[in-house]
């Protein structure tokens, strides 16, 4: 089981270039956390997280979308954390944004992230994993 876990996880990187990749920008460091997701009840990568840089506690819309566009989710807000707490050379703060795939019974497959905050958009996909 174990090792079938550790092949579906290889293809699914495979599948989603930029596994893990971070975003720079002139609001920070925004990063996903988690790009592939088992929502098994487990413990390990059950939900999508985003840590999206805020130092000026803006608005933040964040949406999932399926492959063809459609949008199957919003995000909510997991938790909040000083910079301090992440970066010692950072200021602001952090909101850890959170999808669960499990809470509308999302199917196995890729899906897309939208993140809107202040005039910057991050995007990316995400796979999820049955």
């Amino acid at each position: 089981m174990r090792q079938a876990r550790a092949l579906l996880l290889a293809a699914a990187a495979l599948l989603a270039p930029g596994f893990a990749a971070s975003s720079p920008s002139g609001l920070g460091l925004s990063i996903a956390m988690t790009r592939m997701v088992t929502p098994n009840h487990d413990g390990f990568n059950d939900t999508f997280i985003f840590r999206c840089y805020n130092p000026r506690d803006s608005a933040i819309e964040a949406k999932i979308f399926d492959i063809s566009g459609r949008e199957v989710a919003q995000m909510r807000l997991k938790q909040r954390s000083t910079a301090a707490s992440v970066s010692p050379s950072a200021s602001g703060e952090y909101y850890d944004l959170e999808w669960d795939p499990s809470s509308g019974h999302i199917p196995g497959g890729v899906y897309i992230y939208q993140i809107r905050l202040e005039t910057k958009v991050y995007k990316g996909t995400i796979t999820v994993i049955r």
